[in-house]
């Protein structure tokens, strides 16, 4: 085994040690001499390994995204082969995601971390995204040109998003007789139905 190899194993664990401690409590309380301690090495190894604490944290957003997109792409294989029907399913794994993983959610999602701060989020925010645009383009009427549908997968992402969002705060009001759930594949089911009333591309349109 090479040094090389041994560094791309301490790295491994120094995430995983991070993703474990992000099930209990939110990035801002991550402390990394505790993670390197779980770890067994010195409190400087992951600023040695990977530069600074906003690096490490986008390398643990990305690591727990990545997992996240493939447990997706589980979800729609056993999905039916009718595209809303995928596009309901990819919202039920985008929700479990939220659920049972909210801070490596919000940190991957939130101002803590950009994109472009390491390679394992980019690469990893790129195929969740390839994922949601082509289902929501499964969706859409023949001809919808491209523009069209990215604009419409990221009103998708931010409908979900956001009212998932309002109801962990407790903000939607408490008359609304629907649980976000519903709400969530109410608002999916309109935008399909409206994607196709409207057509393709509404630039087209007389």
């Amino acid at each position: 085994m090479t040094a090389s190899d041994d560094e791309d194993r301490l790295e491994s664990k120094l995430l995983r040690a991070a993703l474990q401690r992000l099930a209990n409590i939110p990035a801002e309380q991550l402390s990394l001499r505790r993670v390197a301690h779980d770890v067994g090495v010195s409190h400087q190894a992951p600023y040695v390994h990977f530069g600074s604490r906003r690096r490490f944290l986008a390398a643990v957003a990305g690591t727990g995204m990545a997992q996240a997109t493939e447990q997706a792409r589980a979800v729609l294989a056993a999905a039916t082969d009718r595209p809303p029907d995928r596009l309901h399913a990819l919202a039920e794994a985008y929700l479990a995601f939220i659920r049972e993983q909210p801070h490596l959610h919000d940190l991957a999602n939130g101002p803590t971390v950009a994109k472009a701060d390491h390679p394992l989020l980019q690469q990893a925010a790129i195929e969740y995204w390839g994922l949601l645009h082509d289902t929501v383009a499964a969706c859409q009427p023949h001809r919808t040109a491209e523009a069209e549908i990215l604009r419409r997968a990221a009103v998708t992402w931010s409908t979900v998003y956001g009212i998932s969002r309002l109801s962990a705060f407790g903000q939607i009001p408490a008359s609304v007789p629907a649980t976000a759930d519903e709400l969530i594949h109410g608002a999916i089911d309109q935008l399909i139905a409206g994607w196709h009333h409207g057509g393709g591309d509404p630039s087209q349109d007389s």
